[in-house]
């Protein structure tokens, strides 16, 4: 019981922290397109699209040190060997940066000028946010998260409205200049509480090497991972025009608020798999994510409907919006489950190896389906097929937990309809019919699971608010 609680209290701290970001996106989902230019818009999405793979730079260092101190407390960490650890990671990044610096001179390209410079402020961010979720301070996490998105939506706001400008550029500038302030802020607050000691004389070569080694294999499968989510924004972006890359990359942003909701459930979830778990919570939890998915989903409607009333720009790319967003319900449990377990029982190699597969196949299928139809659509439809099949490697490594047949047939049952329902009706009628079709199929096929998924939600928050359940 005291797991359980350990666990949903976890995943409502990090979730509570995510409600703000998740709002904050959202309206910067839908402010950028609505008063940028499409080329502007483009530009930022680009400078985004590099960001995503900044962990690489890394090396495996900070993966290293997550797998390292999974289950650990922060308490209980050595402050010199965690002095040594960050220090170690600081100079490597500065050597990292000065030699993309360089490059950008060669390349004179603002874009990747902008990537060079916030490369060491997102990195060393990344450490303290993988320290935090790895020792299970979930609050500090969910801070630091929360003062990102805010630097953002700030940086976002005022340019739009204070100083009315279109350059991409000062957009960039702005996305650099707040990475960097959160930084010295995260290495001054954790200097102090841990009494750190500063300088470059903690550098331990024997600690980079331990760290990549640990965690290389982990770092490529999460940036592979990352190519693979984003593969069809590099089709897009390649094979048709800056316009429609505007508006694929405007759609993609609205799914990617799904990945506010995901993030607190596996981030919890990796602390408490390294604790030990049966594998019948596993299931469990699995069933409950599954169900959440198909409702959180739901989202996509009322995205529909402010796209048609007041972003004429992007209104051709709503059908791309739901197969997108259907593609979640293989990717919930790929990352919140799978993945952690993965990690959690040392496993990096055969989750690297399985996710090179899925990103060759990821490839085939989308150049397949380009093939025949030539369109932004076309590669949405093969996202969906690409999650689909990494989805089956998972369960094919991970046996012990195996799918009901029922359970498959309804997340299938659910894509279907999800997506008929968006494409088929308008914004309202369509989400109406969805949420009480999926409410009767969830009834139908994991009554049990609902009713305790419910339950456990109403503790928490009765719990959270100060109240005692009975």
């Amino acid at each position: 019981m005291r797991r359980e609680n350990n666990l949903s209290n976890g995943i409502l701290t990090v979730l509570i922290s995510n409600i703000y970001i998740l709002v904050l996106n959202v309206l910067t989902s839908f402010l950028l397109p609505k008063f940028l230019s499409v080329d502007s818009y483009a530009q930022i999405k680009t400078f985004q699209l590099y960001i995503g793979y900044a962990g690489l730079l890394h090396l495996g260092y900070v993966d290293g040190m997550y797998v390292r101190n999974g289950g650990k407390e922060l308490g209980k960490l050595n402050p010199k060997d965690l002095a040594s650890s960050i220090s170690t990671l600081r100079t490597t990044q500065l050597i990292i940066s000065f030699a993309l610096l360089i490059v950008s001179l060669f390349r004179k390209d603002t874009v990747f000028l902008a990537f060079a410079l916030a490369v060491l402020p997102i990195n060393m961010t990344a450490y303290f946010q993988h320290l935090f979720s790895a020792v299970g301070e979930f609050s500090k996490y969910g801070l630091l998260i929360k003062a990102t998105t805010i630097a953002t939506f700030i940086a976002n706001t005022s340019l739009l409205f204070l100083f009315r400008t279109d350059r991409s550029s000062l957009y960039f500038a702005a996305y650099v200049l707040f990475d960097y302030i959160i930084w010295f802020i995260l290495e001054i607050s954790m200097h102090r509480t841990c009494r750190l000691e500063w300088g470059l004389r903690s550098f331990r070569f024997s600690e980079l090497k331990e760290n990549i080694r640990n965690g290389i294999l982990l770092t490529l499968g999460n940036l592979s991972s990352d190519l693979f989510t984003g593969m069809d924004r590099w089709f897009v972006k390649i094979l048709l025009s800056t316009a429609d890359f505007a508006q694929y990359s405007f759609t993609a942003s609205t799914e990617h608020f799904i990945s506010t909701i995901t993030i607190p459930v596996s981030v919890t979830l990796y602390n408490h798999f390294c604790k030990g778990i049966s594998n019948k919570e596993v299931k469990q939890i699995r069933n409950y994510i599954t169900i959440f998915t198909v409702f959180i989903i739901t989202a996509a409607f009322p995205a529909k409907f402010i796209i048609k009333t007041s972003l004429d720009n992007y209104a051709t790319a709503t059908a791309i919006i739901f197969y997108l967003f259907s593609a979640q319900i293989f990717f919930f449990p790929i990352k919140c489950i799978y993945v952690n377990l993965y990690k959690a029982q040392k496993r990096q190699r055969q989750y690297f190896i399985k996710l090179i597969l899925s990103i060759i196949a990821g490839f085939i299928l989308n150049a397949v389906c380009f093939a025949f139809m030539h369109n932004k659509e076309s590669v949405a439809i093969g996202t969906i097929l690409s999650a689909l099949f990494w989805w089956l490697l998972c369960v094919l490594d991970f046996k012990e937990i195996n799918y009901r047949v029922k359970d498959i047939a309804f997340m299938i049952i659910e894509l279907v309809t999800f997506n008929i329902c968006g494409l088929a009706f308008n914004s309202i009628v369509g989400c109406v019919i969805y949420l009480l079709f999926t409410l009767t199929m969830t009834v139908m096929f994991s009554l049990n699971d609902l009713v305790e998924l419910i339950k456990l939600g109403t503790k928490v928050l009765i719990r959270h608010s100060g109240k005692k359940y009975p």
